[in-house]
């Protein structure tokens, strides 16, 4: 799941900034020193200080990306805001997305540079999310920048260390499916490469986690799904699981499982 954590130095009183200011412009404008490292893929750590006599409120909007020595970039997926006192210092933890799937996983030190619009509206549906899986946000991050194929996406995916469970499992499986419903709700017009490979969709309508969306990303009618008129398609936000007991296809598979002493 994404998680989201900001640590902050124990700050002395004073008047604080009213106005927030992004990261880009507060290194440009030299008021933050920023010291960077991450692994080009799913997390960058930053030390925040204020060089300022003012407190100073951070934001570090969604989407903001930063770059290795490299070159391999990684993309924040929430927004963050800190609020730092006068000569002091912020360590922020941001959860990321790689933004290549070429990108390695060694350490190494960022520079911020500005949100990438591109992934704007993906991001934007990423916030409507409370416990979103990190392998569901990189998936739909690969195929909006890159449109990655289905077998490359699985040789991203960790190894599985029990025997006889390599990837892709069925949880992989949902998760992919749900990627794909993410970028189908950002960019409509989309057409990604893993829907149109035929393991994929066997996969997927084969999950009975993930079968009802799947169902909707290939145009195939779930009456379960809808209401009102049959010949329309069921809405991809009602299917997308937001909360415990909203009645999406994972609550409702749920529910049919028996109970056990």
């Amino acid at each position: 799941m994404i998680r989201l954590c900001m640590l902050f130095v124990a700050a002395a009183c004073g008047t604080l900034a009213a106005a927030e200011v992004t990261l880009h412009t507060a290194i440009q404008s030299g008021v933050i020193a920023f010291e960077g490292t991450g692994n080009a893929r799913d997390n960058a750590t930053a030390k925040l200080t204020n060089r300022t006599d003012s407190a100073i409120v951070l934001g570090i909007p969604a989407g903001t990306v930063f770059v290795s020595a490299k070159g391999a970039r990684q993309v924040t997926l929430r927004s963050l805001t800190a609020t730092i006192a006068a000569k002091d210092e912020a360590t922020a933890i941001f959860p990321t997305a790689a933004m290549a799937s070429s990108n390695g996983g060694s350490e190494s030190a960022l520079t911020p540079a500005p949100p990438i619009a591109q992934l704007g509206a993906l991001l934007a549906q990423f916030d409507k999310q409370p416990d979103l899986p990190r392998a569901t946000a990189q998936l739909a991050v690969f195929v909006i920048l890159e449109d990655i194929k289905w077998p490359d996406w699985v040789r991203w995916l960790p190894a599985n260390p029990q025997p006889g469970k390599q990837p892709p499992t069925p949880t992989q499986v949902a998760q992919a499916v749900d990627a794909l419903a993410f970028v189908k709700l950002a960019v409509p017009e989309l057409k990604p490469a893993v829907l149109a490979d035929e393991n994929f969709k066997r996969l997927a309508l084969r999950n009975p986690w993930a079968r009802g969306k799947a169902m909707v990303l290939y145009g195939i009618t779930v009456d379960d799904a809808i209401t009102g008129d049959p010949s329309l398609p069921p809405d991809l936000g009602k299917l997308l699981h937001t909360s415990p007991n909203d009645n999406c296809a994972i609550c409702r598979q749920r529910g049919k499982q028996p109970e056990f002493p």
